[in-house]
């Protein structure tokens, strides 16, 4: 018996495949939301087994995670407020008046706690020709935030910037404005990305995954 491996061969010019790699992502994904951008550093697990590059960019989905590379262009369409709890399930809380989101607000002081939350932006990136949220729930990348929201509409490079303090040093998310060209979504795509980003549950329940929960 060959062990020579079976292949369709001799159908020069028929198209097999009908569905395009967007359409696959929407068939297999388990989730009804949208990716994830998250800057994985060198505490993730993720970049400890070498799957991705330090202080990299990732799409997430469900639990694929695809590299970026340090720099990405994006598109920042809008934001929302996020309160994000991580432990045997993670919490996504969007009502800042809610009594949860309060309570995850309180709690992300608390060293360990696996409470953030801030600003949630809604990006097109077009190297994957996909939306993803970018959430921004640290304080460092709180506090660069304001940077991101003043490039609202416009096309944007998410970059990684290294913050050094006499005890710690770490590396979190930088924005600056981007001059490259590149393809943006259709008009009807966009509307219905806005539309679903615009309208969460008050909450979400979601299985474990892995979060950049440090409070810095």
């Amino acid at each position: 018996m060959s062990n020579e491996l079976a292949k369709i061969e001799g159908l020069d010019g028929l198209q097999l495949d009908k569905y395009t790699e967007k359409d696959f992502d929407a068939a297999a994904s388990s989730q009804s939301y949208l990716p994830r951008l998250q800057l994985m550093t060198a505490n993730s697990s993720k970049c400890k087994g070498g799957e991705i590059g330090v202080n990299s960019y990732a799409l997430v989905r469900d639990q694929d995670y695809k590299d970026l590379g340090k720099n990405v262009d994006v598109l920042l369409v809008t934001w929302r407020p996020k309160a994000l709890e991580t432990g045997e399930a993670v919490i996504s809380v969007y009502d800042p008046q809610s009594a949860d989101f309060q309570r995850i607000q309180a709690k992300s002081d608390e060293k360990d706690s696996g409470c953030m939350f801030g600003p949630e932006y809604l990006c097109w990136v077009p190297s994957k020709k996909t939306f993803a949220t970018f959430f921004m729930g640290t304080k460092s990348a709180r506090r660069e935030s304001a940077n991101v929201k003043a490039l609202l509409k416009q096309a944007a490079t998410l970059g990684s910037q290294h913050i050094k303090t006499p005890k710690y040093d770490w590396y979190a998310p930088k924005v600056q404005a981007c001059s490259t060209p590149f393809e943006m979504p259709g008009k009807d795509e966009l509307v219905e990305a806005v539309e679903k980003f615009n309208n969460p549950p008050v909450s979400e329940i979601e299985g474990v995954e892995e979060t950049e929960t440090r409070a810095r």
